[in-house]
């Protein structure tokens, strides 16, 4: 082991260092000498040095203070340091010399064969240092793979989270997230006794807008009508792309007069907004339904919810669209229509809880009897494709 090794002599001039180089040297170790610890710090930090024998240390520098400064210099390698003292060295001085950082101490007189069995140990040790230090740095390369890989994949499933609840035109959030959202809103409303809105907003003759104009100023206007609905809402409404044309917010904590004036916002500010198609502004309006939760008895399921805020907006495009109706101001005949056809105990709009379905009974029987049904728009409760 050597062969080929670089070793550093630091001795004194009036050693006869030349003895002890011929040594490492019929050893086949390349030596290079230093005749004190500056001349020995400015060999390890500009050359790789594998061992460091120290005999004697001329100067503001002992033998003890040379081996921890050498040490010191090259925090990037193992350097292993053999120090050479004379026979019968005080236990008390040869304990202060391993505590600075001293691999090896052997006495002059020391044979060559058993130099060379603590040179090669020294240099062993090295190597062993080394090959850890490289499998550390291996480690630290393959962990710097493994946690830039991490992050890259955390963003990617964050990216893909988002595209899983958003509209890919608007920006809002989708149906599926909409309709996991409200359930949840429902349940706390339902919890707390706090009330519990939602607005369902249709785009008039969206189909004409696209015939006359074309589907890239559909898209367009579908765009401006989620960023007009963004600004009039309040943050702790969410709003989401229902359908096609139309778009719902849920409103925690909105009773009946705060989303009326919350849908009249919404009309007002789409008036006044500029859908421009070239130089021509072409005028968008809009339907707006709107139901409440508990303010409305008839809304005991979330499904139940958006059914009639759907309904209050279908009411909206029969009285010749442009408008804004909240469930509660339907008249009260259609309402009691409508309440008849959710009597069934397969409508899929009731929920299993049979205390739900008490609660229903009990609000249709609110009205009594009423008149006979009238013709009713009973709509999907999934959203069909977009146009």
């Amino acid at each position: 082991m050597l062969q080929q090794a670089k070793i550093l002599a630091v001795v004194a001039p009036d050693e006869e260092p030349e003895r002890l180089v011929r040594k490492l040297e019929a050893f086949g170790a390349g030596v290079q000498t230093a005749s004190d610890c500056l001349s020995a710090m400015g060999i390890v930090k500009s050359e790789d040095v594998d061992l460091v024998v120290v005999t004697a240390c001329p100067g503001q520098f002992n033998l003890a203070d040379t081996a921890r400064v050498l040490k010191s210099i090259r925090t990037d390698r193992f350097i292993p340091v053999l120090a050479v003292v004379e026979k019968g060295l005080a236990p008390e001085r040869r304990q202060a010399i391993l505590d600075a950082g001293v691999d090896e101490v052997v006495h002059r007189d020391t044979d060559d064969e058993t130099l060379y069995y603590r040179l090669h140990a020294a240099l062993r040790l090295k190597g062993a240092y080394d090959q850890l230090h490289q499998v550390r740095d291996e480690l630290d390369k393959t962990l710097a793979r493994e946690t830039a890989l991490l992050k890259q994949l955390r963003e990617d499933n964050r990216a893909l989270k988002v595209r899983s609840i958003t509209d890919g035109l608007t920006a809002l959030y989708n149906y599926r997230y909409l309709m996991e959202w409200m359930k949840t809103e429902f349940k706390i409303s339902r919890r707390y006794g706090h009330e519990l809105s939602m607005i369902i907003v249709d785009l008039d003759h969206l189909k004409n807008i696209n015939d006359r104009h074309g589907h890239p100023f559909g898209d367009y206007v579908l765009k401006e009508v989620a960023v007009i609905l963004k600004k009039c809402a309040r943050e702790s409404d969410l709003v989401a792309r229902y359908a096609g044309d139309e778009f719902a917010l849920v409103c925690p904590r909105t009773g009946h007069k705060e989303v009326q004036a919350l849908a009249k916002r919404i009309l007002a500010a789409c008036r006044k907004h500029r859908f421009l198609a070239g130089d021509e502004r072409i005028p968008i309006r809009l339907s707006i339904g709107a139901a409440t939760y508990p303010e409305d008895p008839e809304i005991i399921s979330p499904e139940l919810l958006v059914f009639l805020a759907d309904q209050a907006l279908y009411h909206s495009k029969r009285q010749g669209r442009n408008a804004t109706t909240s469930w509660h101001e339907i008249d009260p005949e259609t309402r009691v229509a409508i309440r008849r056809e959710l009597r069934g105990p397969g409508n899929p709009l009731l929920t299993d809880d049979p205390k739900s379905r008490l609660e229903l009974a009990a609000a249709a029987r609110l009205v009594g009897t009423g008149a006979e049904p009238t013709s009713l728009r009973v709509r999907r409760t999934e959203p069909q494709p977009e146009p």
